[in-house]
């Protein structure tokens, strides 16, 4: 059986790679909550595919996007920064076509629940390196990919970059023990309101050792 290679993405992998971002997400709360935001809320998986594509080219670009890949297919994603976006970015990548979809107030008001989420890591702990999304292809969770991908690729990329203390927030009760198992640290939780809703955030950091 071939082996799991892990390497960096290609700009002409965008939309593959979005396209397993927008499925691992589909159902995930944070992700979820802009549905009724949308002009139609039967927009939200072709909105969400498109988000993540550019989220994906964005970081490709910018900053760092990994991929696992087994038999020629993607089958995990993380997306990695050291330092933050500006809207700007987001406008420069193409954010605009999202405007199909969503009005801009309402996509302000989103990537505001974004903002908030990061400011409540950052309140609660130094990092120097943040794991903005990991991923693994919908069809084949559970099986130990994401701690594999965790352990013998993104830590050790990071690491080789000088990280020191790996960040990310999520907010699902199952990625809470999903992290703990991967020895990072619980550091804070609070709930973010949006609109008449709310979700969870919770705050992890991971201490690479040198």
């Amino acid at each position: 059986m071939e082996k799991i290679l892990y390497r960096e993405a290609r700009i002409d992998e965008f939309q593959k790679i979005g396209k397993v971002l927008a499925d691992a997400f589909m159902d995930y709360p944070f992700t979820a909550l802009i549905k009724d935001d949308l002009k139609k809320p039967e927009y939200y998986p072709a909105f969400l595919e498109l988000m993540e594509s550019l989220l994906t080219r964005l970081y490709i670009k910018g900053e760092t996007c990994l991929v696992a890949e087994k038999e020629g297919q993607i089958i995990a994603v993380a997306l990695l920064q050291q330092k933050d976006f500006t809207i700007l970015s987001y406008l420069l990548n193409g954010v605009i076509k999202l405007f199909r979809y969503i009005t801009p107030r309402n996509l302000l008001k989103y990537l505001d629940l974004v903002d908030r989420s990061e400011q409540h890591l950052k309140k609660s702990g130094n990092f120097d390196w943040y794991l903005m999304m990991l991923a693994v292809n919908k069809s084949i969770q559970g099986q130990g990919i994401g701690s594999a991908f965790l352990e013998n690729c993104v830590v050790p990329y990071v690491k080789a970059k000088g990280c020191k203390r790996l960040g990310l927030i999520t907010s699902i009760d199952k990625n809470v023990f999903f992290y703990k198992k991967n020895n990072f640290t619980l550091l804070d939780f609070m709930m973010l309101d949006y609109g008449t809703k709310s979700v969870g955030n919770w705050a992890f950091v991971k201490t690479i050792d040198n």
